[in-house]
């Protein structure tokens, strides 16, 4: 076949959709009246012309490719090429185009139709936007289940915190009976231990007898602790709030928590600027004694625990830092459970941490508490200044 005009048929002429007819070299045959609006240019204008060239730069390569391979596999499917048009964006046409012959004798040619993807496109962009509005709800949802969530454990540990409390307090108060009893027949046998030592032939009698109470009575401190910090976390006090000098609490507080320090341990201490801050601040030494004694306990060996303070808007942040053992994301996550320590059995009843979150709330401010193992541990007081 010869690159001359080719009559097309009536059915092809009047197909709506554009259709081409090119040579073996990829020369415009014959072309509908669709593609030849398509074109921007008449149909006897186009004749002659390399198909290349009628569509955009950067996809001459393409419309190259396509008619090699319908020439070479008889087929080819879903070419997308891009038109330029005047005064508008190029226009992305899909192709499908065919080898074929209309006689035996004749030269294999390429025939072609194409599908204008405006439609398409713009349905795409229409999904597209609809997907970004599907996944931007999804995301709010995700995020209010997981405030719900939140809301729910804070809810249920509130119900928890508060029917534990009852039973605390019932305790304490049961305890407080018998260790009165024990506390005044110590005494008793106190008075009584020269007389029974006078009576006794054991020479060594008194000193067992008061080695024996003094134990006793270190017990019965012990006891009364345990009592007091119960009674504390079950029905705080109500302590005289007043403007506080926060450094000068803390620097005394930090004294006293150097006597627990065993040797290679250090305290460090840097205060900044700080307000008069509103608080209960004996509470406020109970908490950071707490906290001290915790990140004292927490190095095994040698360490530093840094204590500082500074003003972060219109809060006073206490921050304790240790170069401990560090704890783990389910540890950290039980921080503030009444009765849960990470100490050995005998060391201590876990409730210093949860006595401690329930002053800092009812003073308005937020404990708080990043960790790792063998990374230590930085607790975060804050406090609200007005």
């Amino acid at each position: 076949m010869s690159s001359r005009p080719h009559p097309l048929d009536p059915m092809l002429a009047q197909a709506t959709l554009p259709f081409v007819v090119l040579d073996g070299a990829g020369v415009l045959l014959a072309l509908n009246p669709a593609a030849a609006r398509l074109y921007g240019r008449p149909a006897e204008a186009l004749v002659g012309l390399p198909f290349v060239q009628v569509v955009d730069p950067f996809s001459r390569e393409k419309a190259a490719l396509m008619i090699a391979e319908a020439l070479t596999q008889g087929a080819a499917h879903d070419w997308e090429l891009y038109h330029p048009r005047t005064g508008a964006p190029p226009l992305l046409v899909s192709y499908t185009a065919w080898r074929w012959r209309p006689d035996p004798a004749a030269r294999f040619a390429v025939a072609a139709i194409g599908q204008p993807l405006t439609a398409a496109v713009s349905l795409a962009a229409q999904l597209a936007a609809t997907n970004q509005q599907l996944e931007g709800a999804l995301l709010q949802l995700e995020r209010a289940h997981a405030e719900l969530k939140n809301a729910q454990t804070q809810l249920v540990r509130s119900e928890k915190l508060r029917a534990m409390g009852q039973l605390v307090a019932g305790v304490a108060h049961e305890l407080n009976t018998p260790l009165g009893f024990v506390a005044g027949n110590l005494e008793f046998l106190a008075e009584q231990v020269p007389a029974l030592a006078a009576a006794s032939p054991d020479p060594h009698l008194a000193d067992d007898l008061a080695a024996a109470l003094a134990e006793s009575r270190e017990g019965l401190e012990r006891i009364a602790g345990i009592v007091r910090d119960l009674r504390s976390f079950a029905r705080p006090d109500s302590p005289t709030v007043h403007a506080a000098d926060l450094n000068a609490s803390l620097a005394a507080t930090a004294r006293i928590a150097r006597t627990l320090c065993p040797p290679g341990v250090t305290i460090v201490e840097h205060y900044g600027p700080l307000p008069a801050v509103v608080c209960a601040p004996g509470q406020i030494n109970q908490v950071v004694l707490n906290l001290l004694t915790n990140a004292i306990q927490a190095i095994p060996e040698s360490g530093t625990v840094t204590i500082s303070t500074a003003q972060e808007g219109d809060q006073a942040v206490i921050t304790i830092v240790d170069t401990g053992v560090g704890m783990d994301e389910a540890t950290l996550a039980r921080l503030g459970e009444p009765f849960f320590t990470t100490r050995p059995v005998g060391a201590g009843i876990g409730l210093g941490i949860a006595v401690s979150m329930g002053i800092v709330e009812r003073h308005g401010g937020r404990l708080e508490f990043a960790s790792a193992p063998g990374k230590g541990t930085t607790a975060r007081l804050s406090l609200p200044l007005t």
